[in-house]
């Protein structure tokens, strides 16, 4: 081993970045540790670029590995018990059950397998088991977020690195309720407080500025008073090289959705399914660049008011699927691929392809893998792949536990994208 390790020292630094770009990012780590050289290396921005590069480039891996968002149990003496199940899922601070973001590499299914590597979720983010959100995912780094709390929280699974944001520059200290006296049955919060503001985030989106180079996360939040008097919105920037919040100017009033699987980051943007104060949904898209916001229509014969929309990426195209909320009958997925130039105001839709009718019981799409491979998930949390070539469904050996729309999925890398300083999250 040694005489290996001393031959391998001899290598130019350029031979040796070649060889190291191929190795995943735990290998690397260690690696950091044998030698000074490799570790200067290896922290090298171009380093760092270039295994980047090769991760994506990889046609093997770069369209078959997904992260999953998916709740756990711990104590399995209380898997039968549906009240317990749900009491530990709404209890912030149980020990029997876990957040986990599963890596997994789909293209493992074709031998009937699953290369799985599991890792929980940062603890500060480890109490809202039913409202913990990713908010995007890009070179390797995701963004998690609760609408129950304004923390968010930057991670690389990869390296088990985590990152806290700091402090907002716009959302407003909660409103602190008045203490009740014995007997009293007057307001919530005291009387001459119904003129007093209170913020609440409303969407939340993480990506790269191809620009200026650096990754960025974006936060509109809402105002409100009294009885649900609104005020203008307000939006902020972070900056990851900056480690800063800034207020942007904004001239909309973004509102999120709840669709399931209703945000994603595609090529420098970010978009939302949104609802609009007349009641219409658009895609609301978000130029990491730019820091603007634009609206696209949504297909003008779909989806109506009893149907979902999500949105997806299908062969390199921003794309939605449309499907019934009800459940009362098997499903079929409408997929509409955009056209036009993603900024445009009015997006021009082509429906291309109906999935489906599929087995009764599956409740939503997650995200599409290899473009002819849907990951979706059913009523009872189980994860399942449809084949868009075979027109079949196969088990994946995945389940969550609440409802389908606490599990999540997203297109993923392994990198070595650091995000320090930071701190370290488990493997399991």
């Amino acid at each position: 081993m040694m005489r290996e390790m001393a031959t391998l020292s001899k290598f130019s630094e350029d031979m040796m970045g070649n060889i190291l770009s191929r190795l995943p990012p735990k290998s690397l780590m260690r690696f950091r540790c044998v030698l000074k050289s490799w570790h200067d290396l290896i922290d090298k921005p171009s380093f760092v670029d270039h295994h980047l590069s090769i991760s994506m480039d990889n046609k093997v891996t770069s369209s078959t590995y997904v992260l999953l968002k998916h709740n756990v149990l711990t104590d399995p003496s209380i898997k039968d018990d549906e009240k317990a199940v749900r009491a530990t899922l709404f209890n912030p601070d149980s020990n029997q059950r876990d957040i986990l973001l599963s890596s997994l590499n789909l293209g493992s299914l074709v031998d009937d397998g699953l290369e799985i590597e599991n890792h929980v979720v940062p603890p500060p983010m480890r109490g809202y088991a039913l409202s913990l959100e990713i908010s995007g995912s890009c070179d390797g780094l995701i963004c998690l977020n609760t609408f129950n709390s304004e923390d968010i929280v930057l991670c690389n699974p990869a390296l088990e690195e985590y990152r806290v944001l700091p402090k907002s520059c716009i959302l407003l200290p909660p409103r602190v309720p008045r203490q009740f006296e014995e007997n009293e049955d007057d307001d919530y919060y005291e009387e001459d407080d119904d003129d007093e503001i209170e913020s609440n985030p409303k969407c939340v989106g993480f990506g790269y500025d191809p620009n200026s180079k650096d990754y960025k996360v974006v936060r509109a939040a809402q105002f409100v008073s009294g009885v649900f008097t609104q005020h203008p919105s307000k939006v902020e920037v972070y900056s990851l090289a900056a480690d800063t919040w800034r207020e942007v100017p904004v001239d909309i009033q973004p509102h999120g959705s709840l669709n399931p699987s209703y945000q994603m980051y595609f090529k420098g943007f970010f978009y939302w399914i949104a609802y609009w104060t007349e009641e219409r949904n658009v895609i609301l898209s978000f130029d990491m660049s730019e820091e603007v916001f634009h609206d696209i229509a949504l297909p003008e014969s779909g989806p109506d008011a009893y149907e979902y929309t999500s949105i997806a990426v299908w062969k390199d195209s921003l794309a939605l699927l449309t499907y019934p909320v009800e459940n009362e009958a098997p499903k079929t997925l409408d997929l509409w691929v955009l056209d036009e130039d993603l900024k445009g105001a009015k997006g021009l839709w082509t429906k291309h392809l109906a999935i489906g009718p599929l087995e009764k019981g599956v409740e939503a799409p997650l995200v599409f893998w290899k473009d002819k491979e849907l990951l979706m998930v059913t009523t009872n949390g189980d994860v399942v792949n449809y084949s868009l070539d075979t027109q079949k469904l196969k088990h994946v050996p995945r389940h969550g536990l609440g409802e389908p729309t606490n599990i999540q999925a997203v297109p993923y890398v392994n990198s070595i994208v650091s995000i320090k300083p930071g701190n370290k999250i488990e493997s399991i």
